[in-house]
């Protein structure tokens, strides 16, 4: 780990510092779509540091959703209702998260060890789902461009799973 591979967001509750390590940036699950969601689905769990004033600071982790089509033709950010790493933002703090996935997130070591170790457990896998595996794939080569451009939404308590 490089120190240079921290990322720091200015926030109403204090400064949350985010680094590139494998025990921060975990990938929670992965759904295939169904009739009534029809997007794969990838549940993204980021833990970061909130320094507060006088020095003290805690450890927090929170969530967020990538929802893609298979041909990445819709992407969509999704929040949950608990837990979200937009939640209890201001706008501008939500532009700067959002900005953090962009610019940050998807070139992160961590990132790309996490996905390329669910890409090759998918492959190893009796039960691969060759669809999985392709968005696992594409999602190693996402651009800053396509999360920014995409929507956030909230997700409804009864979709979160």
């Amino acid at each position: 780990m490089n120190t240079v591979d921290a990322k720091i967001i200015k926030t109403q509750y204090g400064s949350e510092v985010y680094v590139d390590d494998v025990e921060h940036i975990n990938f929670k699950s992965l759904h295939a779509p169904k009739v009534n969601m029809p997007l794969y689905r990838i549940e993204f769990e980021i833990g970061y540091f909130l320094l507060k004033e006088h020095r003290y600071y805690e450890y927090e982790k929170n969530y967020f959703w990538l929802a893609v089509s298979e041909d990445f033709s819709k992407l969509i950010i999704q929040e949950p209702d608990m837990e979200s790493l937009f939640g209890a933002k201001s706008e501008d703090e939500r532009k700067a998260t959002k900005a953090l996935l962009s610019q940050w997130l998807i070139h992160t070591e961590a990132y790309k060890k996490q996905l390329n170790q669910h890409i090759n457990d998918c492959k190893k896998s009796n039960k691969t789902n060759e669809g999985i595996t392709a968005v696992l794939e594409k999602l190693l080569h996402i651009s800053a461009a396509d999360i920014e451009q995409a929507p956030i939404e909230k997700l409804a308590a009864s979709r979160s799973v």
